[in-house]
This record gives C-alpha cells, sequence and structure tokens, in this order.
C-alpha cells in the first residue's frame, strides 16, 4: 500500500490523502482548502492526480475541509462512489449545497466588479448543480460494518466523537490494520458518543490540531459562557457567536439550554441565524442513534434543541432585521471562521462598538477574518470595506470539538502494543505537530510529520 500525503499536512485545511493498492487508486476525503484566498483558489482547482483514475472516496466526515471539494472531483471525471455514514451523508449533502450556493454568489459580486474595472471574470469553483451531482455518488455504510472498497482492501467506520456522524477509518490489506482517525473528538462531551478504541494497529496517521494545547472542561466551559453572558447583559451587548453550522452551534444550544434552566437566560433572546445550522440542527434530530445516553434519554422526553428563548431564523429578512435590534442578544451564526454567510453582516453592524461582544469558538485558520480577530487586529477588511474592533473578542477554545494534547497522547497509549510501527501526524499546523510529536515519541513510538506529496509504502 502506498500513500501520498496531499492535503492537511502541516496544516489543518484541505484534507485529502491518495491510496493506491496493486494499481487501484482511492482517496480519504476531499476537502477544500481555506485560507489565503489566491493560493486556496489554485489548490482548489486542481488535483495532484487523474480524478477518473480514483476509484472511490472514503469520508471521515462531512466538515468541509474534508469534504467540500467533492464537486470539483466529479466535474473532473471522477465516477466512483463516495462511502461515509449515513449521518456525514446527511450532513454532507447540506454543507455541499450551502458550499456550492456561496461560491455561485460570492464569484457573481466579484465579476459584478471585474466587469465594470474591465477585467477578466471567472467561473465558480463549482456549482449547486455540480454539488447535486457529486451527492448523487455517495453511499452509506454504517459503523462496524466492513466493506471493500477496491478489491482486497476491507475497510471498517468506527466512532471518532468529533462530530455526528464522523469516523475513524480501519483499513485492511495484507494482514496489515493502518487505522485513519480523521478528526478525534474528545471525551465527556455533549451529545455524542466518545471515541473508540481500536487496538491491534499497524500504523497510525492522526491529527494534531491540538497536538499542544490542552483544553477546559465541559463545566469550566460553561461557566466562561455564563460570566460572558452576565457582562453582556449589563452592556446591553449584543454577543455575536460566530459558529460552525455542524456540532459547535449544536453544542452552544445545549450548553445555553442549561444556562436557561438555570435562570441566566430568562431575559435575553437567542438568534440562531443560519439556515444551514438550523437544518444540520434538524439532521441531529433523525440521528438519535449517534448521541450519547445522556442526550438520548433526554431526546426520548424532549426536543434537545430547543427550549423558550431560543428562535431559529431561516429567512432573510428576518436575519436583516436583527442589525437593527438593540441588546442584549445573542446571535449565533454561520461561518466559525467569518469566512462567509450571514454571521459577516452581524459583524458589519456590531464590531465597532465597544458595548458589543465577540465569542470565537474553535479553530481559526492563517488568513481568516476569524483569525485575525483572535489575533488582535485592531483593524479589519469585510466585504472590502475597513472596520475598526472596538468590540470585546472572546476566545472559547475549550468549545473544539477536536481531541487535545493530553486526548491525544492517551488515544496511542490506549491502542499502542507490539504491533504499531508508526504514528503519521497530519491535520495540525506544524509547531502543534511538532509538540504531539515528542510526546508520542517519549511513549517509544517512532513519528513521522509528513509534508505535502510525501509518499510512503506501508
Amino acid at each position: 500500500m502506498e500513500i501520498t500525503f496531499i492535503g492537511a499536512t502541516r496544516t489543518v485545511t484541505g484534507s485529502m490523502h491518495l491510496f493506491e493498492y496493486k494499481r487501484q487508486k482511492f482517496l480519504i476525503e476531499c476537502g477544500l482548502y481555506q485560507g489565503h484566498r489566491a493560493e486556496s483558489e489554485r489548490i482548489n482547482r486542481t488535483f495532484p492526480f487523474k480524478p477518473r483514475e480514483v476509484r472511490c472516496v472514503i469520508l471521515s466526515h462531512a466538515h468541509l475541509d474534508h469534504s467540500g471539494n467533492l464537486p470539483t472531483l466529479v466535474k473532473k471525471n471522477f465516477k466512483g462512489d463516495i462511502y461515509c455514514t449515513p449521518a456525514t451523508g446527511d450532513i454532507a449533502e447540506l454543507l455541499l449545497l450551502d458550499s456550492a450556493h456561496l461560491h455561485e454568489h460570492d464569484i457573481a459580486y466579484f465579476n459584478k466588479k471585474q466587469k465594470k474595472a474591465g477585467l477578466p471574470t471567472k467561473e465558480p469553483l463549482y456549482t449547486v448543480s455540480d454539488a447535486e451531482e457529486a451527492i448523487r455518488y455517495f453511499r452509506s455504510i454504517n459503523y462496524h460494518n466492513q466493506f471493500e472498497p477496491v478489491e482486497d482492501v476491507f475497510v471498517t467506520f468506527y466512532d471518532a466523537g468529533h462530530i455526528l456522524g464522523s469516523a475513524q477509518i480501519l483499513i485492511e490489506f495484507d494482514g496489515k490494520r493502518v487505522l485513519f482517525s480523521g478528526d478525534l473528538g474528545r471525551k465527556n462531551m455533549p451529545i455524542i458518543k466518545d471515541p473508540e478504541i481500536i487496538r491491534d494497529i499497524d500504523y497510525l496517521i492522526l491529527e494534531s490540531t491540538y497536538g499542544n494545547r490542552i483544553h477546559s472542561s465541559v463545566e469550566q466551559m460553561t461557566d466562561e459562557l455564563k460570566s460572558i453572558v452576565i457582562e453582556g447583559r449589563e452592556k446591553k451587548s449584543k454577543i455575536i457567536i460566530p459558529a460552525f453550522a455542524v456540532e459547535r452551534t449544536q453544542v452552544l444550544i445545549t450548553m445555553l439550554k442549561q444556562l436557561y434552566e438555570d435562570g441566566v437566560l430568562n431575559d435575553i433572546p437567542i438568534y440562531v441565524d443560519s439556515p444551514l445550522a438550523t437544518s444540520v440542527t434538524e439532521v441531529f434530530v433523525r440521528h438519535p442513534e449517534c448521541f450519547d445516553k445522556e442526550t438520548y434519554s433526554r431526546f426520548i422526553k424532549e426536543e434537545p434543541f430547543d427550549f423558550p428563548g431560543i428562535t431559529y431564523i431561516k429567512d432573510q429578512e428576518r436575519s436583516k432585521e436583527l442589525n437593527h435590534k438593540s441588546g442584549p442578544m445573542i446571535i449565533i451564526s454561520a461561518s466559525g471562521m467569518c469566512e462567509g454567510g450571514r454571521v459577516l453582516h452581524h459583524l458589519i453592524h456590531s464590531i465597532e462598538s465597544e458595548n458589543n461582544i465577540i465569542i470565537l469558538t474553535g479553530f481559526q485558520a492563517s488568513g481568516t477574518l476569524g483569525r485575525k480577530l483572535l489575533d488582535g487586529y485592531k483593524e479589519v477588511f469585510i466585504f472590502d470595506t475597513k472596520f475598526t474592533v472596538r468590540a470585546k473578542v472572546y476566545f472559547m477554545a475549550g468549545l473544539s470539538a477536536h481531541a487535545d494534547s493530553n486526548d491525544l497522547v492517551e488515544f496511542v497509549d490506549s491502542i499502542k502494543n507490539s504491533r504499531l510501527k508508526k504514528v503519521y501526524l497530519i491535520h495540525g499546523e506544524i509547531t502543534e505537530a511538532v509538540a504531539l510529536k515528542d510526546k508520542i515519541q517519549a511513549l517509544g513510538i517512532p513519528v513521522e510529520i509528513p509534508e505535502c506529496m510525501a509518499r510512503v509504502e506501508l
């Protein structure tokens, strides 16, 4: 088996890895690269292989940095199956259609400006019809059900505990066992189950997003959110929370529901202003088999994502009305890295007031607006207009759905045995990956951090 590490190598975006066995090629992941626009454009529009030669794609989960370039792959003559869990398929369908709509909208805006300036126009990376075509190739496989995506290669999905439907991918061939962790989740997080432990592994391909960081506990995160909300009430703030539509929004809702039941939120309206997040939440309700015991028990008795004071907004006009309302209020809106979607309009109307609050709730890739806010930029551009950042910015890193350094080391230690020959670290900026490498090597296991296009033979 040969593996070429293509995307999410020494970075956390654009996950893509090409496997080849007996001249049969298959991909694990086909993600969008997010970052500096010119670089993203170049990477996302080209593949370092011929898509028509790829037999199939195997997805660990639905996040766009893992699934978001599937329409481009299909557009360039890929005709194989795309394997994933049922929940991943349902969520990826929503994300891909939404992504395609944004590509069409953004390129229309760009082309309008180009035409006025007499400059060349562009085609979108992909269209809604391209996304619809890609969705036709999805094939759902349940956890623990072994399948044979190419001849003599056997694959099984195990729960990764990252987002609804996320999977670790066990690949077996010639008596060897390779585990691709995907994005690994944390123990004791709300809603979904903990990551499963799979033993007797020969090679581990492991994410390293937070290879050098320790997250707060759920209780600490809830207390932190409570203190910010109380501050926002006193200042009559608009509390803007850019949040990923999948998992992050739903976790926030469960935390806010707890604060409501504790009497903290009775006078503060909450708006989930994201058609995508609203639709994804509906998918969560359709897949209670992915819930942990606590959430499932609550699901039997009541709707876990609904309570008085919370309003889900799909209509664009109702979204615009929020910009003219006074605080205190909480607005949860996508995207989580502030790179598109309705949250940008809410930031435009709130970022220059020192009374308002912005809560960043997850990893912010280099070059994104979210990263600039996290890094303390005093001025930022939104839709080519400069804004002064006067709103108070908080970073609740503990809300991440990714395993932290302790989780990752404990995971490796749990599966460690005489068979484990090497760990390959992907999906992490180099500083995080190097720190994790040192910790894993202390367990006596060789570790490699592949560069982009590195090729290894197992």
